[in-house]
């Protein structure tokens, strides 16, 4: 037990020192701009309508987009397919899929996670300095992510993500390599999870940087709330972007699920104050979500809205498969 909370505060030392120093060097290069804001949109439905407070929370192959170190909690197979209906046309749609090692690779351990995100935009207008018209060009955005998350005895979770980022508009594009770092610590059996995590370290282009945020958060899940089959969990977030454009943000939410033989239902609900560290929008969220066992095969169908400030509102769908 010493050697792990040692472990936790010095990850803690580590990761403060090291945005320090990336901070001060990518805020120098990109005068504090963020290039590929598309990372900010985090496509998972179940953490959404938490607010986003999935840092200390994240238990499944969503972990993935939030803390890699939640991974490490998987224990069967996990698919995540999720779709996103974005303003003007544009969609956002996300495939991920967790592993665990064991007992295949025993002497490995851990759980391994991979993940593709495309950002479509659509077939767009081009035109020339007068306003004219003169053809249409298309855009997007990629993101492929390859995960790995272990559990260091029995209360400390540590997990590490690599990140290729691709951006393309017409026949330019570029692409960045980034590193998601993230460490759980749960003391003890009272249902208490603390988490830590730092995205989107890496490199910087000439002009822009990446959007580098320290997340930090607590969650508490409480089983047998009402009755013996259901429990109910609430998290709360706080996010540090370093850049001199954004803003702290503080996040906070809950779900409650109700179970029966092969069934579940869930409802959450969440709000993001003060700032705003991803594109999910200011202010309330919610959403539902279904869960049934088909012959041993889980699948859980999970549904988020969010206010997206002057663009509308913005509907995510989530189905996940356990197997």
């Amino acid at each position: 037990m010493r050697f792990l909370y040692k472990t936790f505060i010095t990850f803690l030392m580590w990761a403060v020192m090291l945005l320090s120093s990336t901070a001060q060097a990518q805020t120098a290069a990109g005068g504090g701009l963020n290039a590929f804001d598309f990372l900010q949109i985090t496509p998972y439905a179940r953490a959404v309508a938490m607010g986003g407070a999935y840092t200390a929370l994240g238990d499944d192959v969503g972990s993935v987009y939030y803390n890699p170190a939640g991974v490490a909690s998987v224990l069967t197979s996990e698919v995540n397919m999720t779709y996103v209906l974005l303003y003007q046309g544009m969609s956002y749609e996300s495939l991920a899929f967790a592993y665990p090692m064991e007992p295949a690779f025993h002497d490995l351990g851990g759980t391994v996670a991979m993940s593709i995100n495309m950002l479509q935009s659509g077939t767009l207008q081009q035109t020339n300095d007068t306003g004219v018209t003169i053809g249409t060009f298309s855009a997007g955005d990629d993101l492929f992510t390859l995960s790995y998350a272990h559990n260091i005895g029995s209360d400390f979770q540590a997990g590490f993500s690599f990140k290729d980022v691709q951006q393309q508009i017409n026949t330019v594009s570029t692409s960045l390599l980034a590193m998601d770092v993230g460490a759980l610590f749960s003391p003890g059996n009272d249902g208490i999870r603390m988490g830590v995590d730092i995205k989107n370290i890496g490199d910087s282009s000439s002009t822009y940087s990446l959007p580098l945020v320290l997340n930090a958060g607590i969650s508490y899940r409480q089983y047998n709330f009402f009755m013996k089959q259901d429990d109910f969990a609430i998290s709360v977030d706080s996010a540090l972007p370093l850049k001199i454009q954004d803003s702290l943000a503080v996040n906070v939410g809950g779900e409650y699920n109700l179970k029966w033989i092969g069934s579940r239902v869930t409802l959450r609900a969440g709000y993001s104050f003060i700032g705003m560290t991803d594109l999910s929008g200011v202010g309330l969220s919610a959403g539902a979500g279904y869960g049934l066992d088909v012959g041993g095969l889980f699948l859980f169908f999970d549904y988020a809205y969010t206010p997206a400030d002057i663009f509308g509102d913005v509907n995510r769908f989530s189905l996940t498969t356990k197997f």
